[in-house]
C-alpha cells in the first residue's frame, strides 16, 4: 500500500537538487519497510542526474549491503565519503562493511573518522565498542561503552552493548545490571531480553535466544562477542559439546578471550576435569585480574580436586580474601549497645532461594523462626520467583529484598539501613554469591551456612556454622572464620509433599544388584570411576545407574562409558539418564539398591533424598566439610556402619552389603522411619538450635567477644499438638498458616488408606485421650454427618481439647449456596478448586465427580449457616465462638471450650481465617 508519504516524495524525485533530496528521503522511506531492492532503483536512478550527492551513494550501499551485494555496497561507502570526507552516517556505514569482513583495525579507523565529524553518532559510538572488543582491547571496550553511555544515557543498544562486553570479560553481575538499564530504556529490547535469559538460564526463552544470536551471525558476520553470545547460551541450555566448539572458535579469534576461557572452564567441569578448569580460569585472571567471581570459580573447584590437601583447598580461599577483602572499599561501624536479648534481625543473602537444595533446606528453617524473638529479611538474587520453595520462603519471611539488579555497594547499604544484626552466606563461591557485600561488613555479625560446604576464606565473615559429624574434634579443616556447631546437623530436611513411598528393594525382582547415584557429573572425577568400577566387577552381573542433567549429552555420556570401559566395565552396565521433574528423579530411587556416595565431594542433598526415599549409601568420610556432609546424615540417622575412613573398606563396604540381600531389604524398610525421627527432619527444634546459637553470637558481639568452637545445644522445643480430623493425604499446607510452624500435627482419619497417626472417625474419637490436645482442626467433615450425629462429634471434639484450646472448623455456607440456587444457578460453577468446577449442587449434595467415582461417603447429608452452626457449637458445650463467611461458600468457625481474651481471638482470626 502506497503512503502519502512516499507518493509525494516519487513525485519530487525528478532532476535537480531538490529531486535529489527527494529520492535519498524516499530510500530511507523504502529501507525503513524492508523494500530494500525498491530502495537501490530509486537511489541509482537518482544518481544519473545527481552523481555528487553523497548522502545518496551512502543509502545506495546500505540498500546494497541488506541485498547482499557487498562489494557493490563497499563501493558506494568509498563514494561517499569521496565525495564527503565528513559524513559521518558513511564512514560508520563504510567500518561495519569492514567489521563484517573481519578487517577490524580499518574498520575501528572508519568508526573513529565518523566520532571525528559528528562525537555523538549512536551508532558510530556502538561500534567503536564492538571494534575494539574484537581487537581484544577489553578495558577500552567497557570504557568507550561507558563513554558512549555518558552520551546517551536513555539509548539502550547502548546498553546492551556495555552488558556483552561487561558479560564478556567476566563480569556477570554488572551485565545483568547493564542488560536491566536497556530494559528501562526500552521494555520491548530483543537483545536485552536474550542477554538476560542466557546469563539466568531461562529455560523458558533459551531456544528463542539461539535463533535470535544465530540469525545476528547471518547477518551481521562471525565475531568473537557473537560467538561469545552463542557459547554462553549453548551453555545455560546444557549442550556442552556444542559450547566447546564455539569457545575454541573463539580462541582460534582472541586467545585471551575472558568469556571463552571461562566458558570453556564450565564445560571441563561438567566432565569433572576440574585441574583442566582451573588452569583455564587462571588465565582469564591474567587477562582481568579484578573478578572475584573468576577466582570464587577457581576456589570452588578446588573443593572437586582429589589429590589436594586440606591446606592446599584453603589456600585457594584465603587467595580470594587476599585479592578482593584488602581494597579500598570502606567498612561500616557498628556500635555496641546493651541489648543483648533484644528480637534480632537476621538476613539471608541467596540466588538459591527456588527449588535447589538451599531452598529445600532452608523452606521449614524459615517457617519455624520464633517472630516474636527475629524478624527475617531474605536478600533474594533470583529473577524468576514463581516456584513453590521460593513462595513458602517469601511467604514466611517478614522482608524479601529481590537484589539482582542492586550492585554490591547498594546492596550492603540497603544492608545497613535494615538494621541487619547477622547477615547469613548461603552462597560461599557458588553462582552468584555476593561474598563482595560481605567483604563490607554492613551488619555486625556475619557467618555462612549451608549454601556452601568450606571455609569461604573471608576474615570478615565471622562464623561458619557447623556440626560435630562434619567437623569432628581434633579436625584437620581450616576455617578463616570461627566454626560453630549446631548439636546435630547443619543440614535441616524437609521431604516434598510429593514424594513417593519407598520401593522394595529392586534386587527381589530384578535378580541382579543396582547401584546408584543421582550426584553432579562433576564430582565423578577418576578415582570415584575406579572404585565404583572396582565394586561393580566385585559383584557379578550388578550394574550403575547414574543420574545428571549433563547426561542429556550424547558426547558426555560416550566419554563416561569409555571412561568406565577403560576401568573393565562394558557399557552394558553403566545406565546413564539425563534432567527430568523433581517427583520422577525421587521415584527412580525406587530402582536402586545400593546409592553410592563419590567423594571427596560427597552428597549433601543428594544423600538426604537417597535415604528417604530407603536406599541404603556407603560413604568415603574424609577431613574436609564436603566429604563428611554424608557421614554427618548417616551418623544423625544412626547409620554409622555404612561410613568407610579409607578406600579399600569404602570398595569392600558396597561389595559386602550387596552381598547380603536380608540386611539390604531391613535397611530399606527402615530408613524413612529413621530419618523421620531423626534430628534431620525435626525443623521446630532445628530453628530452636539455630536461634539459641545466634543469641549466643549477639550476645558474645555485645561484650566485644567471639564465640568459640563450641557446640551451642538449644533448649528442647515443647510443641503444642494439633489434631487434624479428616486429614486425608499427609500434607502440612493444608493446615491453616496458625498450624504450619512450632506445632505437632496428629492426623485422624476414617480412611487407612491416607495413613494417617489414627484411625477413627468423629463420632468416636476413643483413642485420642480427653483434654489432651491444644486445638483440633476439621474441614468440611460434618456436612457427611446426619444431622442428629452433628452434635455428637462436636462433643467429641470439645472433648478432647485442652481447657483453654480452640477448635478451627470449616463447613458449607448453605445461605449464600442458596442466594445461588434462588437465582436458578444449582449447576453453574461457582468457583474453581483444585479438583475442577465447584457448583451449587455440589456444596449441597456432595461432589458429584467424586461420588460417580464410587466415593459414596463425600454425600452430604446436612448443613450450616452462619447462625445455626454457631448454636449448634454452643449446644455442644463450646462457651465462646467465631463464625465469618469465607470466599468460596464456606464457613469458618472457631470455637474455645472456656473464656477467651478478645485479643487472642484476633490473633487466631488472622492466623487461620481466609484473608478477604
Amino acid at each position: 500500500m502506497v503512503t502519502l508519504a512516499e507518493s509525494c516524495l516519487r513525485n519530487a524525485a525528478t532532476t535537480g537538487k531538490s529531486g535529489a533530496e527527494a529520492a535519498f528521503h524516499l530510500s530511507q522511506l523504502l529501507l525503513a519497510s524492508d523494500r530494500n531492492r525498491e530502495a537501490a532503483v530509486v537511489c541509482e536512478k537518482a544518481l544519473q542526474s545527481a552523481p555528487y550527492h553523497a548522502r545518496l551513494w551512502c543509502a545506495l550501499g546500505a540498500a546494497q549491503r541488506r541485498l547482499a551485494e557487498m562489494d557493490s555496497a563497499r563501493a558506494s561507502y568509498e563514494r561517499a565519503v569521496a565525495l564527503d570526507q565528513k559524513y559521518a552516517q558513511a564512514w560508520n556505514n563504510l567500518g561495519e562493511w569492514w567489521l563484517v569482513k573481519g578487517e577490524i583495525p580499518t574498520a575501528l579507523t572508519s568508526f573513529e573518522r565518523a566520532l571525528t565529524s559528528e562525537p555523538r553518532l549512536v551508532q558510530a559510538l556502538n561500534n567503536r565498542v564492538a571494534a575494539l572488543y574484537e581487537l581484544g582491547k577489553f578495558k577500552d571496550a567497557e570504557a568507550a561503552a561507558r563513554n558512549a553511555i555518558d552520551i546517551h544515557p536513555d539509548e539502550a543498544a547502548l546498553h546492551v552493548n556495555l552488558g556483552n562486553v561487561l558479560l564478556h570479560t567476566g563480569k556477570a553481575r554488572l551485565a545483568v545490571k547493564a542488560f536491566q538499564k536497556a530494559l528501562d530504556c526500552d521494555p520491548a529490547c530483543p537483545a536485552a531480553h536474550m542477554g538476560l535469559s542466557t546469563l539466568l538460564g531461562e529455560s523458558h526463552r533459551l531456544a528463542e535466544t539461539l535463533e535470535y544470536i544465530k540469525h545476528e551471525i547471518a547477518v551481521k558476520g562471525e565475531s568473537a562477542q557473537r560467538f561469545a553470545s552463542l557459547a554462553l547460551a549453548q551453555q545455560a541450555k546444557g549442550d556442552w559439546a556444542a559450547t566447546e566448539v564455539t569457545c575454541e572458535k573463539i580462541l582460534e579469534m582472541q586467545p585471551s578471550n575472558v568469556s571463552a576461557l571461562v566458558t570453556l572452564a564450565s564445560c571441563l567441569s561438567t566432565r569433572s576435569d576440574h585441574a583442566g578448569a582451573i588452569r583455564l580460569y587462571e588465565k582469564a585472571l591474567t587477562e582481568n585480574p579484578d573478578m572475584p567471581g573468576i577466582y570464587s570459580s577457581i576456589a570452588f573447584g578446588a573443593t572437586y580436586l582429589p589429590n589436594v590437601s586440606t591446606d592446599e583447598v584453603f589456600a585457594y580461599h584465603r587467595e580470594w580474601a587476599r585479592r578482593f577483602e584488602t581494597g579500598d572499599k570502606p567498612t561500616f561501624t557498628h556500635e555496641r549497645g546493651e541489648q543483648s536479648e533484644r528480637p534480632l534481625r537476621i538476613g539471608y543473602v541467596s540466588g538459591d532461594f527456588g527449588t535447589h537444595p538451599v531452598g529445600f533446606l532452608l523452606r521449614d528453617v524459615v517457617r519455624n523462626h520464633d517472630r516474636d524473638q527475629f524478624r527475617i529479611y531474605c536478600y533474594s538474587m533470583m529473577r524468576n520467583n514463581g516456584d513453590h520453595i521460593t513462595a513458602a520462603i517469601r511467604e514466611n519471611a517478614d522482608v524479601w529484598i529481590d537484589a539482582l539488579f542492586l550492585s554490591d555497594d547498594e546492596l550492603a547499604d540497603q544492608i545497613h539501613a535494615d538494621g541487619i544484626d547477622i547477615l547469613v552466606d548461603l552462597s560461599g563461591h557458588t553462582a552468584y554469591n555476593r561474598l563482595p557485600v560481605f567483604v563490607r561488613k554492613p551488619a555486625p555479625v556475619q557467618a555462612t551456612w549451608i549454601g556452601y560446604f568450606h571455609s569461604t576464606g573471608l576474615d570478615n565473615i565471622d562464623y561458619f556454622i557447623t556440626d560435630p559429624f562434619t567437623t569432628p574434634a581434633g579436625s584437620k579443616q581450616r576455617f578463616s572464620e570461627a566454626p560453630v556447631y549446631l548439636p546435630h546437623s547443619r543440614f535441616c530436611y524437609a521431604p516434598p509433599d510429593y514424594a513417593p513411598d519407598v520401593a522394595q528393594s529392586p534386587v527381589l525382582t530384578q535378580g541382579r544388584i543396582t547401584f546408584g547415584s543421582f550426584n553432579r557429573a562433576d564430582k565423578l572425577v577418576q578415582p570415584v570411576i575406579e572404585a565404583w568400577a572396582r565394586i561393580l566387577i566385585a559383584v557379578p552381573g550388578s550394574r550403575l545407574l547414574l543420574k545428571a542433567s549433563v547426561f542429556e549429552n550424547q558426547k558426555v555420556c560416550d566419554e563416561l562409558h569409555h571412561r568406565f570401559f577403560a576401568c573393565g566395565v562394558d557399557k552394558e552396565r553403566v545406565e546413564l539418564r539425563g534432567p527430568s521433574l523433581h517427583q520422577a528423579m525421587l521415584e527412580q530411587y525406587g530402582e536402586i539398591d545400593i546409592a553410592l556416595d563419590p567423594f571427596p565431594f560427597n552428597g549433601g542433598m543428594t544423600t538426604l533424598e537417597a535415604l528417604w526415599m530407603g536406599v541404603p549409601l556407603v560413604t568415603l568420610a574424609g577431613d574436609s566439610v564436603v566429604s563428611r556432609q554424608s557421614a554427618s546424615a548417616l551418623s544423625n540417622i544412626g547409620l554409622t556402619e555404612l561410613i568407610f575412613n579409607d578406600l579399600d573398606s569404602y570398595i569392600q563396604g558396597a561389595i559386602a552389603l550387596a552381598h547380603d540381600t536380608a540386611r539390604l531389604t531391613k535397611l530399606r524398610s527402615g530408613l524413612r522411619q529413621r530419618m523421620a525421627n531423626s534430628p534431620l527432619c525435626q525443623p521446630e527444634q532445628f530453628a530452636q538450635d539455630l536461634e539459641t546459637l545466634y543469641r549466643r553470637m549477639w550476645q558474645a558481639w555485645c561484650k566485644g567477644e567471639k564465640l568459640g568452637a563450641e557446640v551451642v545445644p538449644g533448649q528442647p522445643v515443647q510443641l503444642k499438638t494439633v489434631l487434624h480430623v479428616g486429614c486425608n493425604r499427609a500434607d502440612r499446607r493444608s493446615l491453616p498458616k496458625m498450624f504450619q510452624s512450632r506445632w505437632r500435627e496428629i492426623r485422624l482419619d476414617i480412611d487407612p488408606e491416607v495413613m494417617p497417626d489414627i484411625v477413627a472417625s468423629m463420632l468416636d474419637m476413643s483413642p485420642i485421650d480427653s483434654a489432651s490436645v491444644d486445638a483440633l482442626y476439621s474441614s468440611h467433615n460434618i456436612e457427611h454427618l446426619h444431622p442428629h450425629e452433628v452434635e455428637i462429634a462436636l462433643k467429641e471434639f470439645r472433648r478432647v481439647l485442652k481447657p483453654d484450646g480452640v477448635l478451627v472448623l470449616t463447613c458449607p455456607d448453605l445461605q449464600s449456596v442458596c442466594a445461588l440456587v434462588a437465582e436458578d444457578k444449582l449447576e453453574e460453577p461457582a468457583y474453581i478448586a483444585p479438583v475442577g468446577p465447584i457448583a451449587p449442587i455440589d456444596i449441597l449434595y456432595g461432589f458429584r465427580v467424586a461420588m460417580a467415582n464410587g466415593n459414596l461417603f463425600m454425600a452430604h447429608k446436612t448443613g450450616f449457616t452462619a447462625k445455626s452452626l454457631r448454636r449448634a457449637l454452643q449446644e455442644s458445650g463450646f462457651k465462646t465462638t467465631e463464625v465469618h463467611r469465607g470466599r468460596s461458600y464456606d464457613l469458618w468457625a472457631l470455637a474455645y471450650p472456656g473464656d477467651t481474651p478478645a485479643s487472642q481471638i484476633e490473633e487466631h482470626k488472622t492466623a487461620c481465617f481466609p484473608k478477604a
